[in-house]
């Protein structure tokens, strides 16, 4: 007997199966080994929600070892960029593509990441995304793009608020949810406010100290 997940995602329209749904049917329907390559494909456009979640659980750790954050942002710009570029799953490296996942892998992920899946898609689910895949992916690009050059920027105590906006458009890209998408983009806003803020007040310090010294440039 199959379980409920491969059961029911017979009757969802390609495009609207959960995540959760598309792993456990690899894994239930896999006959030989699965690669980390096979998932990915499988995934396709979602994959880089997957990767961006994983990124900004990371960064939401709070104290994280010098230039952790600054190599997350650089994963978010490569991943940007292949997103603009209109690819429809991330880009990782042929050995890592071809790895093999054990048995005790495979069952750790439909014992445990289907479930965490199921857990997201209790309040996520596939809905205000008017447009196609590549529309939606480009433009959710930008986000990530801006996101990745905060993050790669040398400001201190401004890890949280980006992880956080990548966790919401993440969770959007894996379940195609528009609400997610949105959020994710508003609080990206509101990190591009508070840099724009945080550079103007920084000029106007730097621009003080030297009119404060006893000789003027």
């Amino acid at each position: 007997m199959n379980p409920p997940t491969a059961q029911t995602s017979r009757h969802v329209p390609p495009g609207e199966l959960p995540l959760s749904g598309i792993l456990d049917q690899l894994l239930t329907a896999a006959r030989g080994p699965v690669t980390v390559g096979s998932l990915m494909e499988r995934m396709e456009e979602r994959g880089f929600g997957l990767a961006i979640v994983l990124l900004a659980l990371l960064t939401l750790i709070p104290i994280l070892p010098p230039g952790t954050a600054a190599m997350a942002g650089l994963l978010y710009v490569v991943g940007g960029l292949q997103m603009l570029a209109g690819r429809r799953q991330p880009w990782i490296p042929r050995r890592l593509a071809q790895y093999r996942l054990s048995e005790a892998a495979v069952a750790a992920l439909r014992q445990r990441g289907v479930s965490l899946l199921q857990r997201f898609e209790r309040f996520s689910r596939p809905r205000w995304t008017p447009m196609g895949d590549e529309a939606l992916l480009r433009l959710t690009a930008v986000v990530v793009l801006a996101m990745g050059v905060v993050l790669f920027l040398p400001l201190p105590f401004l890890n949280s608020l980006p992880g956080l906006s990548m966790l919401a458009v993440g969770i959007g890209l894996m379940n195609r949810d528009g609400v997610f998408l949105l959020v994710g983009t508003g609080l990206a806003v509101g990190v591009l406010a508070l840099v724009g803020l945080g550079l103007e007040a920084l000029r106007a310090f730097a621009y003080w100290m030297v009119w404060r010294l006893p000789w003027k440039p």
